[in-house]
């Protein structure tokens, strides 16, 4: 059978323009060549590529061509084409594409399957010649080889900031397959794009058992490659059957996994009763807990107790370490246990301990103030915040400080210590546009290392407090099947590195986040299913399902002295 049974005849009555027609056939082919795009000028293009025509008719049976025909409204990129379409089941054998004009035409070089659904889809990925503008919807042609199309049908949607033309595997999973899946190496047996709202569906699909992956897949080679590629994983597999299609709809959130086990990059002894351990990213769980971390003696193999481990503000994943005693002169061992990163890789430690020397110079400087709220001479302090001071290493906790108003009178304050070296003072809530003193007898503060104070004076500082009113809140419900389990709600500020807050749903649901500022933000929770206060979303392999999460889908708007009440997110896999 001929591949060209199906394009437009030629009139054959008219022979004269056949003539000229082929002699000016050169001339058309070299403007042809020059440029896929028509001439510059006119109005800005502002429309979307899209396919208006194809060879078979979406929905044909009986098939027995070996190539598929598509017509575009208007010329597109043919590289971007070729990485956004996808052949259902893929060829043995890639297939070649013919280009003429507006017109693409996929060439088979194997026989295609008989009695068999096969589904191309062309992705968002595409873009016009003129004016870049990409396809706004992902294109399906069905057709079969037998009697009748396979009618599976499911559908979904991508959260994410950027949800446009991700591409989601599907990957029908026969006996056996699920415990093997893999899909860095594995080929999906549908792909489909997301569309510019994130939503994505697919159509004619073999009915049975599916996991569905969404990746965004950066080098176009159908693989989830690790550490590269965005990835959204399902919370289950779906069953598809024919024309309808699996309640609720799919969800996915991308996040870039990480598979590299986190490491000691530096271990020095500071000082006699300071040892700072340098890892290569964040660890936690944080604070680092004291039964997790070890001192040894390598040579009487006797542990060096620890009065607390902090985090030294002017160097990045590092964490001091501070002994009850003097450091031995010989060498040291450090081991960890359970300590992992934000993706809970464990860190790699040998089971030998990592070894360093334990010979330092006693420290002989004073504690140091390392972090201070409020500022000096700091404006628009919120009137019912509480202040916090916090130091370079461990202190003890009899300390000298005064808070009081512009006409002296002293104002009580509740002090707490949240660490060894974080104080945190609470007081009755302020007056609006005040002016106050903090005053701290610096020869109060003493570190628990030496007895050292921190100085030989009192330190004061003024500060003037805002408006109380000039704040918002938010408050609502979180909706889900289980009331039992610990739900997190985050707030973030709509803008670029936005400030996030959280606050813990109660056993009834409810959330309330006091004293926001006015602007726009966004709001979503989660079910904290492992209780390690953070979002887990899940891994590709072995397949560990995420958390259950739920997204507001609008941008949330905090008006001054309003609280934004009622506000209801539901939770859901």
């Amino acid at each position: 059978m001929s591949r060209n049974r199906h394009r437009k005849p030629m009139n054959s009555n008219l022979p004269h323009i056949s003539k000229i027609f082929r002699l000016a056939l050169p001339f058309l082919l070299m403007v042809g060549c020059a440029s896929q795009r028509p001439p510059d000028g006119g109005p800005v293009d502002a429309e979307p590529p899209a396919i208006v025509a194809t060879v078979p008719p979406n929905g044909s049976t009986r098939y027995q061509e070996q190539e598929v025909t598509l017509e575009f409204s208007e010329y597109v990129r043919r590289q971007t084409f070729q990485e956004a379409v996808h052949i259902s089941p893929l060829p043995q054998i890639p297939p070649v594409y013919e280009w003429s004009g507006k017109d693409v035409t996929i060439v088979f070089q194997d026989t295609l399957q008989a009695d068999r659904t096969y589904v191309i889809t062309v992705g968002t990925k595409v873009r016009d010649a003129n004016a870049g503008n990409a396809m706004a919807e992902t294109f399906h042609l069905a057709f079969s080889t037998g009697d009748s199309l396979d009618r599976g049908t499911f559908n979904g949607t991508i959260i994410d900031e950027k949800p446009s033309g991700i591409s989601v595997f599907a990957y029908l999973l026969s006996p056996g397959l699920a415990d093997t899946l893999d899909p860095r190496s594995d080929r999906p047996d549908y792909l489909v794009m997301s569309a510019e709202d994130g939503s994505f569906h697919f159509y004619n699909v073999t009915p049975g058992e599916y996991r569905v992956f969404a990746v965004r897949d950066q080098i176009n080679n159908v693989r989830y490659d690790v550490e590269s590629d965005a990835i959204g994983i399902p919370f289950g597999d779906i069953n598809v059957r024919d024309s309808i299609p699996p309640q609720p709809p799919l969800r996915f959130r991308l996040f870039l996994e990480d598979t590299t086990r986190p490491t000691v990059q530096r271990i020095d002894a500071v000082d006699d009763r300071r040892v700072r351990v340098k890892f290569n990213e964040t660890m936690y769980p944080q604070p680092l807990p004291l039964p997790l971390l070890h001192l040894t003696d390598s040579t009487t193999q006797e542990a060096i107790p620890l009065i607390d481990a902090l985090a030294p503000a002017d160097e990045r994943y590092a964490w001091d370490l501070f002994t009850r005693s003097t450091l031995p002169s010989g060498t040291l061992l450090f081991h960890a246990d359970s300590l992992f990163d934000g993706a809970r890789n464990p860190v790699y430690i040998p089971d030998s301990g990592i070894s360093f020397p334990g010979l330092a110079e006693q420290d002989t400087t004073r504690p140091a103030i390392t972090g201070r709220f409020p500022a000096a001479r700091g404006r628009n302090i919120p009137p019912d915040s509480a202040f916090v001071l916090s130091f370079d290493r461990p202190m003890k906790q009899a300390i000298s400080i005064q808070l009081t108003d512009s006409a002296g009178t002293t104002i009580p304050m509740e002090l707490t210590w949240l660490s060894t070296a974080e104080l945190r003072c609470t007081h009755p809530v302020l007056l609006d546009e005040a002016s106050y003193s903090l005053c701290s007898d610096l020869r109060s503060f003493e570190d628990s290392l030496y007895g050292r104070s921190v100085g030989d004076s009192v330190f004061c500082i003024t500060f003037t407090t805002g408006i109380q009113d000039r704040f918002g809140s938010v408050a609502g419900n979180v909706r889900t099947d289980d009331s039992t389990a610990t739900h997190i709600v985050r707030l973030r500020e709509a803008t670029k590195d936005g400030e996030t807050r959280e606050v813990q749903a109660d056993s009834t649901g409810s959330y309330r986040f006091p004293r926001i500022p006015e602007g726009r933000y966004l709001l979503d929770a989660f079910q904290d299913v492992n209780a390690n206060n953070r979002y887990d979303p899940g891994k590709a392999v072995p397949f560990t399902a995420p958390e259950p999460f739920g997204v507001l889908g609008d941008t949330l708007r905090v008006r001054a002295r309003w609280e934004t009440n009622g506000v209801i997110i539901p939770i859901r896999p």
